[in-house]
């Protein structure tokens, strides 16, 4: 049964990135999972609902992954690192759905996508903020509001990862781990 929403949540993923999410229609998608419409429904509310999870699902995976990888490690800058390498290496792998947020994201409900968003930075809130945290008390790295840390890595990311499209991705995200990584650090370290 878990199979068959995994079908349907990856080939959604891949006919949203190619049409665009309102010219992709629940009859294709059900097509393409060789699944009758019905099916669809047991899994799915509609296909907003089918947006969101493709959305919470990938979003969770990255995470899960970061956090099993880093676990061993003991330096926090170190796993800072490894989680920008992955995180990178992850959009680099997962391009399509990283198009379905960029492209997507002006025709979402605004509420509905904050919403996710808020949900989402609150469930991972202590594995995030957690280590930045730990890192001031010891005095290590400046102590700055803890969200303008967050918030300034997710733009160098995201940032890094625009360009890397605007250059029609021509060359691997994962040789832009050692400068973002600098450039973050350089700016947070006492």
């Amino acid at each position: 049964m878990e199979n068959k929403r995994k079908l349907i949540l990856k080939v959604s993923e891949k006919l949203i990135s190619k049409k665009g999410y309102s010219k992709t229609t629940i009859e294709e998608i059900a097509k393409k999972a060789n699944i009758g419409k019905g099916t669809f429904y047991l899994y799915f509310k509609n296909k907003n609902d089918l947006f969101f999870s493709i959305i919470k699902e990938e979003m969770e995976n990255l995470m899960s992954n970061i956090k099993k990888e880093v676990e061993g490690i003991n330096s926090f800058f170190d796993k800072l690192k490894k989680g920008i390498e992955m995180y990178l290496d992850y959009y680099e792998k997962n391009y399509d759905f990283f198009k379905i947020l960029l492209q997507e994201k002006p025709l979402i409900r605004r509420r509905s996508f904050e919403e996710f968003w808020k949900e989402f930075f609150k469930k991972w809130e202590s594995f995030i903020k957690g280590g930045f945290k730990e890192e001031i008390k010891k005095g290590r790295i400046k102590n700055i509001d803890l969200e303008d840390i967050i918030y300034s890595l997710i733009g160098l990311l995201h940032g890094n990862i625009h360009r890397w499209i605007l250059n029609e991705r021509k060359y691997s995200l994962l040789k832009k781990k050692d400068v973002i990584f600098e450039i973050f650090t350089e700016g947070i370290k006492k």
